[in-house]
């Protein structure tokens, strides 16, 4: 009878062809895709100009210097402010001392007194930001709103009603 041996000596398989190549790829697809997700290239972080409408009552005004103007007869140039989320002062700019009469097409509005004030170097990128006026209430505002066009935000006006309107705090 023959003896027959078993060996418990497993002899390497030869790997695949290419997984060194395989594996490094992976590695590096995972890292982009994580430095691309911190980073987000699509994001606008430059800084840029707010504008902001207020609307005044005709009531708390009188005549500006030139005609179809007016000035603030209460809290005049006060200060806006841009925080960010915690707090973080990022930009601020003051309320100009006249405005400009409202005419018929806008509507409820009309004889009320529109002030724009024009926030630059706003840095971008934050998606969220908190508005102040005149030292109030703070409340948030999106990116999307602070970049509005100034002529996007004049047209709105024509559209307010009265009865949504609050007086800033």
């Amino acid at each position: 009878m023959e003896d027959k041996q078993v060996s418990l000596d497993k002899t390497p398989q030869p790997r695949p062809k290419g997984w060194r190549n395989a594996i490094v790829a992976g590695a590096a697809t995972v890292a982009v895709g994580i430095g691309i997700a911190l980073w987000q290239p699509w994001v606008d972080r430059a800084p840029f100009t707010a504008y902001q409408v207020a609307v005044q009552d005709g009531e708390y005004t009188k005549p500006g210097s030139r005609p179809g103007t007016c000035v603030r007869t209460r809290a005049s140039e006060e200060e806006r402010v841009i925080l960010d989320e915690d707090g973080a002062r990022l930009a601020s700019a003051r309320d100009p001392r006249e405005g400009e009469v409202l005419r018929p097409e806008y509507a409820e509005f009309a004889g009320a007194c529109l002030f724009v004030a024009r926030i630059d170097g706003v840095p971008g990128g934050r998606g969220t930001y908190v508005m102040q006026w005149g030292g109030g209430t703070k409340h948030t505002m999106p990116e999307e709103d602070l970049r509005e066009p100034l002529e996007s935000q004049r047209a709105r006006v024509k559209t307010w009603k009265r009865e949504n309107f609050q007086p800033a705090d």
